[in-house]
């Protein structure tokens, strides 16, 4: 029966195949793959930085600034009408000083440079545009959901910025790695928008993208704390390490899917996941309403960072 629901589905997208042929289980031909993107040296780069006790903005900016392309997207950040800064910014040490501030710019530059090696199609609900509207939602709404969260939960702000940038990679690195499968994906979403992404891509292949971004960051020696919220970012009963910030990324998701932005549109949310916060979800809704206010400023970066 299960065999038979799933060659209807798949075929009522793709009744001329056009050649290509799904495959009901990604598992083999991910084994099969030798190489993953490498990482990108302004990434290294940066991760040392963050381990040296001697680190200062001239050093962070002196490594951006090596990196043309990640100097201009730091740049076009504090210009940016979200951080209402009316000055000009005509270098990384002004951005870092006059506007974002060490540490913003620290995570901001080693989540790009992470993201820069990935291409992957432009439009869609997992299209690269999406995904940095979706990323740059998470970091503005988890910020403050994470304020609201008693200190006893352990929430670091370094960690809610990579968490909220970083968690939702897979979908990138599969339209990197696996375009035809990636454009069938979008299609399967687009003939079932009443099923959940997390679902639909874990029915048609087998895995999702919560494992390859995990996977990808593994490779990567990520930190263990990212490792575990792009695995378990849509599993709101893990309760391994860093759990916490899981839920918080869970609940983002959730609250951000209401508004139609990202892969959760039809994620429910459990009275567990809020009590585990501390969090009360009216409290929480009046966040993503006042959030609608900065969406057009949000499209704009997102539309930037795309192009």
């Amino acid at each position: 029966m299960q065999s038979n629901l799933s060659n209807w589905t798949l075929n009522t997208i793709n009744p001329q195949n056009n050649g290509f042929t799904p495959p009901m289980d990604m598992r083999e031909a991910i084994s099969g793959i030798r190489a993953l993107p490498p990482l990108p040296g302004s990434a290294v780069r940066i991760i040392d930085l963050i381990s040296d006790p001697k680190a200062d903005v001239d050093k962070l900016a002196k490594i951006i600034e090596m990196d043309p392309l990640l100097t201009a997207q730091i740049i076009r950040w504090s210009t940016s009408s979200l951080y209402g800064y009316r000055g000009k910014i005509t270098c990384v040490r002004d951005a870092i000083v006059r506007v974002l501030g060490f540490n913003f710019v620290l995570d901001l530059a080693l989540g790009l440079a992470v993201l820069a090696p990935l291409r992957a199609p432009k439009f869609g609900v997992i299209g690269t545009r999406m995904f940095w509207t979706h990323a740059l939602a998470s970091t503005r709404l988890m910020k403050k959901l994470a304020q609201k969260l008693p200190d006893e939960l352990g929430i670091k702000d370094h960690d809610v910025f990579l968490a909220a940038l970083l968690h939702n990679v897979g979908f990138p690195l599969l339209g990197h790695q696996f375009p035809a499968e990636f454009t069938y994906l979008d299609k399967l979403i687009n003939a079932n928008s009443g099923i959940s992404i997390y679902h639909l891509e874990t029915f048609a292949f087998g895995v999702n993208h919560t494992q390859l971004g995990a996977w990808l960051m593994t490779a990567w020696s990520m930190p263990s704390m990212l490792v575990n919220v792009v695995y378990h970012h849509h599993n709101p009963y893990y309760r391994g390490d860093h759990f916490q910030l899981t839920l918080l990324t869970y609940v983002n998701d959730f609250l951000l899917g209401q508004v139609g932005i990202g892969d959760a549109a039809n994620q429910s949310c459990p009275d567990e996941v809020w009590a585990m916060l501390m969090l009360e979800p009216s409290e929480a809704r009046e966040m993503v309403d006042s959030l609608q206010n900065e969406i057009a400023d949000i499209t704009e970066m997102a539309d930037s960072l795309t192009n």
